[in-house]
């Protein structure tokens, strides 16, 4: 058989430049929509003729003429991305021998996806640097029905995860890429089936340690661990790294971003519902503190920490246990969980 009958796939190039599952705030990128053409949003594909029929590209090609869709240059919008991308489609995808797998990939490409059949079992296949390898979380839905998967690519640490089934959201597994590259360049798909759709999104970057970016504050602590949290910078809406300095209010600008508040406002506090015998009890107000993270809070009476930390909702100041008069301040103490 021409391989062109045998199989249909998603093929993720990035051979000349250099998503944790996506738990972190994602920003869309590129992809086509279908209707009675093809609709390239933040893209181009490369004029390869291609069918569109019932709101579906219809393929019947082999990887020596794939259609390509490559993300806009121009599109900026990824200057503020962590290196973690992800690329959804919703396709039929024609099963295929796995000998023939083997023998049909695009040169450089990182990341793939499609059915597969070994010794008469059929499964879905990612591929990645060690070859295509069989998962089997999910039901290979019936031959000519559309499955759905997304292919998440974490350029920091190589790795990539494969998900199908209803809405792409059951994890099959991951693999490793190999390649000094740091973003996909674009996608190839070729084969027999028809695709509905294809969309991609990258992860938001707002901090970053160690000149390596992050979705979160919670992923750059764990990293840097204990005793290097102030060398976790911000990253700003512009993708730009802010410097490690403290902020306006004192706190350190990643302790800004944790708990929700602007560098130039302090933490407010008010009476709080709970009550301590011989303490002030307060309670924390207006912050949100980003996920993955716990935040307690001590007392320091005159520089000097008290005893034990407190709940966002119980801080307690003593009240007429010492002589004279003091300063209490109240400081977040901030861990990823």
């Amino acid at each position: 058989m021409k391989a062109k009958t045998l199989m249909g796939m998603i093929a993720c190039a990035g051979a000349c430049v250099s998503l944790s599952a996506f738990g972190n705030t994602t920003n869309g990128w590129f992809g086509v929509t279908v209707g009675t053409g093809i609709t390239p949003v933040n893209c181009a594909t490369n004029g390869v003729a291609v069918t569109v029929a019932n709101n579906k590209i219809v393929l019947d090609n082999d990887k020596s003429s794939p259609l390509t869709i490559t993300p806009n240059a121009s599109f900026e919008g990824t200057n503020r991305n962590d290196g973690v991308y992800v690329i959804q489609a919703t396709a039929a995808l024609t099963p295929c021998s796995k000998s023939d797998l083997d023998s049909n990939i695009t040169e450089g490409a990182k990341a793939g996806f499609a059915v597969g059949i070994d010794n008469n079992v059929t499964n879905y296949y990612g591929y990645a640097s060690e070859g295509w390898k069989p998962y089997n979380g999910v039901s290979v839905v019936a031959e000519g029905n559309d499955t759905t998967f997304k292919i998440v690519l974490n350029y920091r640490d190589r790795t990539v995860q494969f998900y199908a089934g209803p809405d792409a959201a059951t994890y099959l597994g991951k693999a490793t890429f190999a390649g000094s590259t740091s973003a996909p360049i674009g996608i190839d798909a070729f084969g027999s089936g028809s695709i509905s759709s294809i969309t991609s999104g990258y992860e938001v970057a707002v901090a970053e340690y160690n000149n390596i970016k992050y979705g979160s504050v919670a992923e750059a602590l764990k990293v840097a661990g204990p005793g290097n949290e102030n060398s976790v910078a911000v990253v700003n809406e512009s993708g730009v790294t802010q410097s490690t300095v403290p902020a306006a209010n004192g706190l350190q600008k990643w302790e800004c971003a944790a708990l929700g508040i602007a560098e130039d406002k302090q933490v407010g506090l008010d009476k709080s519902v709970k009550q301590n015998e011989g303490k002030i009890t307060l309670a924390v107000q207006g912050i949100k503190v980003a996920d993955g993270l716990q935040v307690k809070y001590v007392v320091k009476e005159d520089d000097t920490a008290l005893e034990g930390e407190f709940d966002a909702d119980n801080i307690q100041i003593p009240m007429g246990n010492s002589a004279g008069q003091h300063t209490y301040k109240i400081v977040p103490t901030i861990t990823a969980k």
